[in-house]
């Protein structure tokens, strides 16, 4: 999805923010589904490993939260003596869809917030930090891919961790691949300090430049953003993201102000998917006028 540095770093922080702060079976399922939707929309079959790990890291949660958390009226079973309660599960499930969802926001912010755009929104605020976060970005991408180069050579010469035999060979070769990415890292971390230091980084003051402007449809995301997120708060304060767990499981009364920032939220995590898919069909259509 293309768009304006600020306006994505405004989208993510909110969401993020509200799904790691409402505890709320609705607005934790709703994130959770638009966090998964966003996904698939951006990275199609490739995001079904990450999408599956959420599903186990989600079942993993809600059935261990129980085990230590006995508190609650309706006890399913005994386990090991201790009660384990539907309020403890449902209270999990809870935590583990916030869980998910804001590692998946995440995913989602880094794949939007590119290296380029940090640079353009911290680079004069902060340029180091700016730089550092950059360098760190395109460090681990490198980092992974020169891995793979040094084991598929050492592989081929048969004494890489593909060669090895038994637990002790593959920790051996594994701890020379090491070895020679420490090298490699510490060589890159020299020249890229060399090259800044010519280059005068942090000699004077920084010039920025930028390919970004604030644009009309820019301008309305910004005003639905805030509309949305007003009407959430508003929704919020009224108590649309409360829920009693204790000592049974109860969602808040339903209201139209209820009902309504229910499906802001629904909006609001909807967006990029909706964009994205708004943007997709409008470029085929332009392929296929030509």
């Amino acid at each position: 999805m293309r768009s304006h540095p600020g306006l994505a770093l405004a989208y993510f922080a909110c969401v993020i923010g509200i799904t790691m702060v409402v505890a709320s079976p609705v607005f934790a399922g709703i994130s959770l589904a638009g966090a998964a939707l966003a996904a698939l929309a951006a990275r199609g079959r490739a995001a079904l490993p990450g999408l599956g790990a959420s599903v186990v890291l989600v079942v993993f949660v809600t059935a261990v939260n129980p085990l230590f958390n006995t508190a609650g009226s309706t006890v399913l079973l005994q386990v090991f003596g201790r009660p384990y309660t539907a309020e403890a599960l449902l209270f999990g499930a809870v935590l583990a869809a916030q869980l998910a969802a804001s590692l998946l926001w995440f995913s989602a912010a880094g794949r939007a917030l590119t290296p380029e755009k940090a640079t353009y929104l911290f680079g004069g605020a902060a340029p180091a930090l700016s730089a550092v976060l950059t360098l760190v970005v395109r460090l681990v991408p490198a980092y992974g891919r020169r891995a793979r180069a040094v084991a598929e050579a050492r592989d081929a010469m048969g004494c890489g961790p593909a060669s090895a035999h038994g637990m002790v060979g593959k920790a051996r070769a594994g701890a020379t691949v090491l070895a020679a990415l420490t090298a490699w890292s510490l060589e890159q971390g020299v020249t890229t300090a060399d090259s800044l230091a010519a280059r005068g980084f942090g000699t004077g003051r920084r010039t920025v430049w930028g390919r970004y402007r604030l644009t009309v449809r820019a301008g309305l995301a910004m005003a639905a953003l805030v509309a949305l997120l007003a009407l959430v708060g508003v929704g919020l304060a009224a108590g649309a993201g409360g829920a009693q767990f204790l000592p049974q499981f109860a969602l808040p009364a339903a209201s139209p102000l209820v009902a309504a920032a229910w499906a802001a939220w629904a909006a609001l995590v909807i967006a990029p998917t909706l964009v994205g898919a708004g943007e997709e069909a409008l470029w085929r259509c332009s392929l296929s006028t030509r």
